[in-house]
């Protein structure tokens, strides 16, 4: 099989978790691979892609995220790399980047694929009728004109419609930490852990406001902070703040915790269809995880007794679940075996690698 060049397109600085499997499997698998990134924060944090040629521009934000003069210094950036790599296949990170490679394709690259994290239309279907008609155009266009689709779970692939022939399902699931980390029982006070993108609709206050009633409960923290919201939750006193870390390391800060947070506040389609990574990475070390209701997954964990539930906005109904935690450590090592054994069969990263084969190796 010819092995191509890949040119992997996500505004972020490498340290994205998906992106960092990708890179490591796809250069495992022989391509040649090559990331085309931003990093948007003061210095960068330290990213595993293996043998993936980096091209990063720098070019700091407040909080990290977008900005108009950033994204057009981004796009001379992308277009210029792409001019000069000339890859076979050009990745990109959900649809608008895709839609904004279309012109470029059959020109600086051959095969465009869109690896859809969060569908446009979803993440804006709480705004005003003009930007839900124009996040479908160009989410439609996207759609259309990739070659190939990709999907992080069978709920989202359900929702690509008459494009569901040439998308892929290819998980969250994380790389398998071995089985040493599940067999360590936290002790001491209780502790959740919180990771990932860290924003004010990811349940922080709510989690702040479960853990007040509870003097000894603390909370260990690692990820992006995007809001204001995020920077007072992580200088919090009872809020130990690891930064940006790798997947390995998340897993590892996971391990020490009695749960893990998984909180979606249901303000858009997108929030409600959330892909469930953080129970898979909690399951991986057998953790439970703690999910809103108002979530697709939340069905899903109950049925399978991956954790617990409750409502968004009810902290107390929170409160209570951490009130839970330290006596239900009498269960956690015979429920993280069993966590743990459903990981294994059903939920490893290796599991995606054939999926990822078929969709960069196909000609």
């Amino acid at each position: 099989m010819n092995k191509r060049r890949i040119a992997i397109i996500h505004a972020n600085d490498g340290s994205d978790v998906r992106i960092g499997k990708f890179c490591r499997t796809l250069c495992g698998l022989g391509f040649d691979c090559h990331f085309i990134g931003w990093n948007r924060r003061e210095g960068q944090a330290a990213a595993d892609l293996a043998n993936t040629t980096t091209h990063i521009m720098s070019y700091p934000t407040k909080h990290g995220r977008s900005s108009k003069s950033g994204t057009l210094r981004y796009w001379r950036h992308v277009v210029s790399t792409l001019r000069r790599v000339r890859p076979q296949v050009a990745s990109a990170v959900n649809e608008e980047t895709g839609f904004l490679l279309l012109p470029f394709r059959g020109v600086l690259f051959d095969k465009l694929v869109c690896d859809v994290f969060d569908a446009l239309a979803d993440r804006l279907s709480n705004k005003k009728w003009p930007v839900r008609a124009t996040a479908n155009l160009v989410s439609a266009a996207c759609r259309s004109g990739a070659h190939s689709l990709i999907a992080t779970d069978q709920n989202r692939w359900n929702r690509f419609g008459a494009h569901q022939h040439k998308t892929v399902i290819v998980e969250n699931f994380p790389e398998d930490p071995g089985d040493d980390l599940a067999r360590n029982i936290p002790s001491g006070p209780p502790q959740i852990y919180v990771g990932g993108t860290l924003s004010a609709f990811r349940g922080l206050d709510q989690i702040l406001a479960a853990i007040k009633g509870h003097d000894s409960a603390r909370i260990l923290c690692a990820g992006w902070p995007y809001d204001d919201c995020a920077q007072r939750f992580i200088s919090h006193p009872r809020v130990d703040y690891r930064g940006i870390v790798n997947q390995r390391e998340s897993l590892q800060l996971t391990s020490q915790c009695d749960a893990v947070l998984a909180y979606y506040e249901p303000r858009s389609v997108n929030n409600v269809n959330a892909s469930p990574n953080k129970v898979y990475d909690a399951l991986s070390v057998g953790r439970p995880s703690i999910v809103n209701r108002e979530i697709i997954t939340a069905d899903w964990l109950m049925k399978n007794r991956f954790g617990y539930t409750a409502e968004y906005f009810d902290t107390g109904e929170l409160a209570t679940i951490v009130g839970r935690l330290e006596q239900d450590r009498e269960s956690l090592l015979a429920n993280g075996q069993r966590w743990r054994t459903e990981y294994v069969d059903k939920f490893r990263w290796n599991l995606m690698t054939p999926r990822l084969e078929r969709v960069y190796g196909c000609e």
